[in-house]
């Protein structure tokens, strides 16, 4: 019996020291949990360079998302991406969904946010990219003057796994001009390689009403309000497009799809969804 009591008046004890340390983590994690003024992303997160000849070898390609809070919508925010620039020899170029890439390389680009606080940039890089770890700020120009930071990661031209990715899996549309951009990214085995393949979307076409334009790895308009446009397989039988749809797309799940244009005619697929305008930071 007094073992027992012994026990009971350590467990008590334990209890009571407790309190004040969850009171202490408690406001620890508030402080981590604040949101910040804004963030940026770059996707995918590592890109396996493709593309080949004098125009096209070892070119990449990301979407540049960056949120704000809601309170600074409709400011300028200038995307900086010295090291990726550096790292393509000079010859990034931009576009924020709907216009077109920009025809002066640079290796900053500014957006405009939209009323939630969000802007979507494509840039493009190359040729003869090297692989590299690169930083991309995005600084707020209107007080307090913000910098967010991420990185993006070149990784140089190598044989992979066969089939269809599509970058980002899910994007918000702008809420001025309800558009969107992706990175419709191929993978045949390298057997296959300067094959032609052919890119399509039907239903981000139906969705953005025709207005969706393929842009090849050089920048070049592929096609321009049409379904699918045709590219050339790389050594390693990799290959990659972007397709910027609006303005006015409507949100929901497509598919998109890439072929082999001659037998056996491969096909593979992989799912993009348009999310409607929302607050995307948290």
């Amino acid at each position: 019996m007094r073992l027992r009591v012994k026990m009971a008046s350590v467990v008590i004890g334990t209890v009571g020291l407790l309190v004040p340390l969850a009171g202490v983590t408690g406001a620890q994690a508030a402080l981590a949990w604040t949101t910040p003024t804004c963030v940026v992303k770059g996707v995918p997160y590592s890109f396996v360079e493709a593309g080949e000849g004098a125009t096209q070898h070892s070119s990449v390609a990301f979407i540049i998302e960056v949120s704000c809070q809601p309170a600074y919508g409709e400011s300028s925010v200038e995307i900086n991406a010295h090291q990726l620039n550096n790292a393509c020899h000079n010859t990034l170029t931009w576009a924020q969904p709907p216009g077109v890439p920009t025809l002066v390389p640079s290796d900053s680009f500014n957006v405009q946010l939209d009323d939630n606080g969000n802007a979507n940039a494509v840039v493009w890089g190359g040729p003869s990219c090297a692989a590299t770890t690169d930083l991309i700020t995005a600084d707020l120009t209107v007080p307090p003057y913000t910098t967010a930071r991420t990185h993006v990661v070149i990784k140089p031209p190598a044989d992979t796994t066969p089939g269809l990715k599509v970058y980002p899996k899910s994007l918000v549309e702008d809420s001025v001009t309800s558009s969107v951009a992706a990175i419709f990214y191929a993978e045949f085995p390298s057997y296959d390689s300067q094959q032609q393949v052919t890119f399509s979307d039907d239903q981000l076409y139906n969705q953005c009403h025709g207005n969706i334009y393929w842009y090849g790895s050089e920048e070049v308009l592929l096609s321009a309000s049409t379904k699918s446009a045709s590219t050339t397989l790389d050594n390693n039988g990799n290959a990659f497009v972007i397709a910027i749809g609006g303005p006015s797309c409507a949100s929901g799940h497509t598919l998109g799809q890439v072929e082999l244009n001659a037998a056996p005619y491969t096909t593979y697929t992989h799912g993009f969804t348009v999310l409607s305008p929302r607050v995307r930071i948290s």
